[in-house]
């Protein structure tokens, strides 16, 4: 069974909303990495297929959702009371509700001081790709992951890893997101029109695939913020990613 969603959440030490909140994503990880787990590996089925992209945006949701929460845990903390309230409505779109574009893919213009004294608090985003996340956790988190794994010998499943780079890292895993979110989206909402368009077995497994593949690199990496909440050590984090990795084909 897939251990992706330990790798993603951590283990949490103190008893909490974050803790409860993090395990609550943990359990939704499994279940559905499970599932798309089983739609790469077996063959194709017309279920599978029409499930596959569903059980893959989840795990991209859920992951990076998990990630937002132990990098910046008041946003968690945040969700998990406001869900609780008794007058939180399932059915009524909250303007502070975890969202893709906002919390993951941050909204922020390109160019500029990154530390320009002239920025207002409110407009410097903490968004899980955005420039300072990158600046202060992203980049020196994949210096020292990849100073680590770079000494644990030459398995295999650790090669692409070392092909990582600090200086490339959010700007590839924040486009390879943003083309997997897309992707998945359409076979989700079965936005075509046209039949020549829906997704074969090829589209669907290469997009669980590197589904798979992004968020566990990203919560291997994760583990090497020194602030991040929940983290695990580096042995412990290092082997949950290669027990995930060795069940991709």
């Amino acid at each position: 069974m897939s251990s992706i969603g330990y790798l993603l959440c951590g283990e949490a030490q103190s008893e909490g909303i974050a803790k409860s909140s993090l395990q609550q994503l943990m359990r939704s990880i499994d279940a559905f990495s499970n599932r798309a787990l089983k739609i790469l590996t077996e063959d194709a089925s017309d279920d599978g297929m029409a499930l596959g992209p569903f059980c893959a945006r989840v795990l991209l949701e859920n992951s990076c959702a998990a990630l937002v929460g132990r990098i910046d845990a008041f946003r968690i903390l945040y969700l998990s009371e406001f869900q609780a309230q008794p007058q939180y409505e399932r059915g009524k779109r909250a303007k502070s509700a975890f969202s893709w574009f906002g919390d993951v893919i941050p909204e922020e213009k390109h160019g500029g001081d990154l530390w320009s004294v002239d920025h207002d608090l409110s407009k410097i985003s903490r968004a899980l790709f955005s420039r300072y996340i990158e600046h202060v956790c992203w980049q020196p988190a994949v210096e020292r992951m990849l100073d680590y794994v770079s000494s644990k010998g030459s398995d295999a499943n650790l090669q692409e890893i070392m092909l990582l780079s600090s200086e490339t890292y959010v700007n590839q895993s924040k486009g390879q997101s943003q083309q997997l979110y897309s992707t998945l989206s359409k076979g989700v909402h079965w936005e075509f029109f046209n039949r020549a368009l829906l997704f074969d077995e090829v589209t669907v497994k290469n997009a669980i695939r590197d589904t798979c593949l992004l968020v566990g690199h990203l919560g291997l990496t994760s583990h090497f913020i020194p602030t991040a909440y929940a983290s695990l050590k580096p042995d412990i984090a290092l082997d949950a990613y290669l027990s995930f990795r060795k069940e991709l084909p």
